[in-house]
């Protein structure tokens, strides 16, 4: 079978204290002038600047804010949210600055916190991204990669979503499932599947709708019908005591409810389903039990438990198609986890995709992939 391995970061110097930039000449400057032309010279370079954070020589990352206080941090995907980089006050000043090497295709969200309790966004930085906690400010290095799909284009061709609610036996509840039918679906024979966990949040932070439009629309992937899951009880139902009836659901009463009333193919080729952390395990759960449902699996910065590790690991191999992605400044212990699962599959001779990105655990590195998992699984 075939196997792909890819790692999709740039290894660079480390910033020297003796590798001056203009940051430094600027530093320099203010704290060698007077005390009261400070103000002003503060005033003119924050002016000057085209962009924040300030990058110099497509790695150099200077973090800049000005504050009445006692205090600043920075935190983001770099310090797993933790609050433990200090930046530096220039004395005279409200100007408080952090410097930091990174990638030059890294891509990543942070905070500014303010006396030890204040979390805001970077307020001259412009650029933000959404995430499960609100806004974060993002930073884009020089080489990253822009996503065009997670766009709305008016004069695109677009599917449409529709509202349902199932029963769940099993569980005794009501469950909601959002269906998105592409364009012209009525029109078109039974068609692929993908279904999302975490639904609403690939919806609103991944851009999942935008995504699909633009991919079918350019004739980048098949037309495909979409599933969205909102979750009642996340952790349970992904990694917990309720998977079990959990997958019961998807596999007999949401697949029967999609045959009966969605122009879909019974093909389990066709079916793939996918998630995020916690429901990157469930993803890999459903495709380990029912693999006669669902054969292309994704699976983003995903948790993988040690019982599903170990019966991979026994079992025999599968006729799965995997993606799996990893962010180099992920949390520590699911890039632990994802180090340990790797190594399995390709001794149990899987076809998967692997990839790490200079990036972090947040909806702004999963939806800028999403694209490659779709294409992979549904190219035209």
């Amino acid at each position: 079978m075939k196997i792909i391995l890819l790692t999709m970061f740039v290894l660079i110097s480390p910033y020297l204290s003796n590798a001056k930039t203009k940051f430094d000449e600027f530093l320099n400057t203010l704290n060698s002038a007077p005390i009261e032309s400070k103000y002003s010279l503060v005033n003119d370079f924050i002016d000057s600047q085209t962009s924040y954070p300030i990058v110099e020589n497509d790695t150099i990352v200077h973090f800049v804010t000005r504050q009445k206080a006692r205090s600043v941090f920075l935190a983001g995907d770099f310090t797993n949210w933790e609050q433990n980089i200090k930046f530096t006050n220039v004395p005279y000043t409200d100007l408080w600055y952090y410097t930091d090497v990174f990638e030059p295709d890294a891509h990543l969200d942070y905070k500014f916190v303010i006396d030890g309790t204040t979390w805001i966004l970077d307020p001259i930085n412009p650029r933000k991204v959404p995430g499960g906690f609100g806004d974060n400010s993002e930073l884009v290095m020089p080489q990253y990669r822009a996503a065009p799909e997670i766009e709305h284009y008016d004069d695109i061709a677009h599917g449409t979503l529709r509202d349902t609610i199932l029963f769940c036996e099993s569980m005794q509840q009501s469950r909601k499932v959002i269906v998105y039918l592409p364009y012209n679906y009525s029109q078109r024979e039974r068609l692929p599947l993908i279904i999302f966990q975490d639904g609403t949040d690939y919806l609103n932070f991944a851009m999942a709708k935008n995504i699909l439009d633009y991919l079918i629309h350019n004739k980048q992937i098949e037309p495909v019908v979409g599933i969205f899951l909102p979750p009642k009880k996340r952790n349970d139902e992904y990694a917990g005591k309720l998977k079990e009836v959990y997958g019961e659901f998807i596999a007999h009463t949401l697949f029967s409810y999609l045959y009966k009333n969605y122009h879909v193919s019974d093909d389990p080729e066709d079916h793939a389903v996918i998630g995020a952390s916690n429901g990157g395990n469930i993803s890999l759960w459903l495709g380990f039990h029912y693999p006669e449902l669902c054969r292309k699996i994704g699976a983003q910065s995903p948790y993988v438990e040690d019982e599903l590790q170990d019966a991979f690991k026994i079992s025999d191999t599968l006729p799965l198609m995997l993606y799996i992605n990893i962010g180099k400044y992920d949390i520590p212990k699911l890039k632990e986890i994802t180090a340990q699962f790797i190594p399995i599959l390709s001794e149990k001779d899987y076809d998967f995709i692997f990839e790490e990105f200079p990036e972090g655990h947040s909806w702004g590195n999963w939806r800028a992939h999403l694209k490659d998992i779709l294409i992979g699984f549904f190219e035209k």
